[in-house]
């Protein structure tokens, strides 16, 4: 092995093992899951690469995998009543149900918006009011780890009514993005019901349109009938710049290409529903106002989906109640990003309070829920969800806010993978993962390859070893039951 290929490989190697390593035990991932491997353990999600954790890589949006998780983002409503049961008047001429690809009246141009709001998403308002424009935007309630729209500590709400105020459609993109055609009724209407909870909570009223993501909702799959049951004007679109593919500087022209080479001189004959997304900084910072300018250039009208359907503005929401039946909590527990910063500090009620009963299995934090006489389990966990077996009533049991086992004094075995002085725990005992790293979970780790050459190296005082094989390298490191494959090519 020549010198110049040891040290290639040797910093690679250790680059990419420090990132992965660091990044993942701290985010407490403890095992694979998914297809062949089985599902995570309580409080844990599933994440698309099929690792267990409770940070948002793990539990938001659409990538989380609802069928090996004991929890996803999918699946925790935001704060306040349910909006199933509340009216939904057909009004209007356009149609409820199936998907709408174009405008009704030549000579328009709808700028529609996906996925925000997100960071570029104030920027996007301040250039949309600079040129006079009303665009529609899409929302979607928790996708891209940025938690819950509705969270009072972050600065969506405040964007989402500043956009609603400043004369926008405001419509759905669903709560974590999912293809409505590839789940089943029950988190097909969790993701248009939850969006609607939140947005009723910022804005005091629900939209009634609608965009299923990946432009898909199928009479096949059931979604079409869905969103006609729920009276929503599913939108799709006749213009897609495909800008998800091209944000880079030295790409971003093609996007340009394609909204160029679609949108006909003519303005006469043509209208046009573009799809583009707020969450790419390319499209804020130089599409739109390209799309903005050519589109008046060859004589379009700028105007909303409503609009360009020919829906009166009162047709674009429907009232729902404000009021929330259960209180809304500040600092509000999230189950992939942990608690938000508080604004206010507020005083537990007594622990008998009956109002404080868990409704859903959550318990403890910011959420004030109690397990005792949930039905759930009198137990609440470390990870604030009430039950009755050791895994919750044992180590890291929460007594504030339920009842756990005794704990006698000194150090006891595990019940369930927390480990340390924190926990007065050791992992010695349990299921053979008898090593507690320094995070406070069980750690493991062995090196799994062929030998036909081997480089060995030194990563935080670990020794490694690299096979070499021919002109590439393939190695497996093998953590927790997890496993890594590098390939170097030199």
């Amino acid at each position: 092995m020549t010198p110049k290929l040891g040290l290639l490989l040797a910093v690679y190697f250790q680059s990419l093992l420090a990132f992965r390593f660091n990044r993942e035990l701290v985010a407490n991932e403890k095992a694979m899951c998914g297809p062949g491997e089985g599902s995570c353990e309580i409080g844990s999600c599933c994440s698309e690469m099929g690792f267990c954790g409770t940070t948002a890589e793990y539990c938001s949006g659409s990538q989380c995998q609802l069928d090996y998780s004991h929890t996803c983002d999918t699946l925790v409503p935001p704060d306040g009543s349910d909006t199933s049961e509340i009216p939904r008047p057909r009004v209007g001429k356009v149609p409820y149900g199936p998907m709408i690809t174009s405008c009704n009246n030549p000579g328009m141009v709808a700028l529609t918006f996906d996925d925000g709001p997100y960071i570029y998403t104030t920027e996007l308002l301040d250039l949309l009011a600079a040129h006079e424009v009303k665009a529609t935007f899409f929302i979607t309630g928790d996708n891209r780890a940025k938690g819950h729209i509705d969270d009072p500590a972050t600065e969506w709400p405040s964007i989402l009514r500043r956009m609603y105020n400043a004369g926008h459609q405001v419509a759905s993109h669903t709560w974590t993005h999912r293809d409505l055609t590839q789940v089943n009724e029950t988190v097909r209407r969790a993701e248009i019901i939850h969006n609607e909870m939140a947005l009723r909570n910022i804005l005091g009223r629900i939209p009634t349109y609608i965009r299923p993501p990946f432009l898909e909702c199928s009479a096949g799959s059931g979604c079409e009938e869905t969103l006609g049951d729920l009276a929503y004007h599913s939108i799709s679109a006749n213009l897609d710049t495909k800008d998800y593919m091209y944000d880079d500087p030295a790409l971003i022209q093609r996007s340009k290409d394609r909204y160029s080479s679609t949108l006909s001189t003519n303005s006469k004959e043509n209208s046009y529903i573009v799809l583009a997304h707020d969450v790419h900084e390319q499209t804020v910072h130089n599409l739109t106002e390209y799309m903005i300018s050519l589109a008046r250039e060859r004589g379009y009208k700028l105007v909303t989906v409503g609009e360009c359907l020919g829906d009166p503005e009162e047709n674009w929401y429907r009232s729902a109640e404000t009021s929330s039946n259960v209180a809304r909590t500040v600092g509000k527990r999230n189950l992939c990003s942990g608690p938000a910063k508080p604004q206010v500090t507020s005083v537990s009620p007594p622990r008998n309070t009956t109002t404080r009963i868990s409704p859903n299995q959550r318990c403890g934090g910011s959420t004030g829920y109690i397990c005792p006489g949930s039905g759930f389990g009198d137990c609440c966990s470390h990870w604030g969800y009430c039950g009755s077996t050791p895994e919750f009533c044992g180590t890291g049991c929460d007594n504030d806010f339920g009842d756990c086992d005794p704990s006698p004094q000194g150090v006891l075995d595990t019940t369930n993978g927390l480990c340390g002085a924190r926990y007065s725990a050791t992992c010695l005992h349990f299921a053979g993962k008898t090593c507690c790293s320094k995070y406070g979970y069980w750690y493991v780790l062995f090196l799994v390859a062929k030998f036909i050459g081997v480089l060995t190296i030194q990563v935080a005082g670990v020794r490694l070893s690299i096979v070499v094989r021919g002109a590439r390298t393939s190695t497996v490191i093998v953590t927790e039951r997890r496993y890594f494959v590098f390939k170097v090519q030199y």
